[in-house]
């Protein structure tokens, strides 16, 4: 059976004909620009992550492991698979990690600069994580949010995702549950 490294630089060459495209919304004052990323990004990635997840200092149990990932983490999960970096007017304003598995492809951190939100750009970069799939061959696409999260749940529901189950937090208080989510294409 062939290990996750090799499967990715397998699935690298698959991808890389999707960097760069301009993938417009209709809720956009411009067009969004895509671009898959790897470990020369992470600093972006992670710069975004944690302007994105500040809002939540201090009001989730337990805290977000993002606003205290490093680079070195950020830059391991993108070696599982890659990361795709949004940008709007020249500016990069979100991003989403993916790690591929022999089954699906897992979305992690999807990530958007709060002054930046409903503008499409979410939904721009979840488009891109399936034509990713697509690319590979894997039917199934995979995340996970808390439920403490509503606005996330529906942003996935809208895009097709179903919750396929629940497990509580293994951090904090017990109090919070982490959704995990799956989308299947055809």
């Amino acid at each position: 059976m062939m290990s996750i490294e090799d499967r990715t630089k397998e699935y690298r060459s698959k991808i890389a004909e999707l960097s760069g495209q301009i993938w417009p919304s209709s809720d956009a004052k411009s067009d969004i620009e895509l671009e898959v990323v790897y470990g020369e990004a992470a600093d972006k990635i992670l710069s975004i992550t944690r302007a994105a997840f500040a809002e939540y200092e201090g009001k989730l149990n337990p805290p977000s492991g993002a606003a205290n990932s490093t680079l070195e983490e950020i830059s391991s999960q993108i070696a599982e698979g890659g990361a795709v970096l949004a940008t709007l007017d020249n500016n990069p304003v979100g991003s989403a990690l993916f790690r591929l598995r022999p089954d699906h492809l897992y979305i992690g951190r999807l990530s958007v600069l709060p002054g930046y939100r409903g503008r499409g750009v979410a939904s721009a970069v979840l488009r891109l994580c399936e034509q990713i799939a697509m690319n590979v061959g894997l039917k199934e696409l995979r995340l996970g949010t808390r439920v403490s999260m509503p606005r996330n749940i529906a942003l996935y529901e809208r895009h097709g995702y179903v919750i396929t189950g629940y497990v509580k937090h293994p951090g904090g208080d017990g109090t919070d549950t982490i959704v995990h989510m799956t989308k299947r294409l055809n």
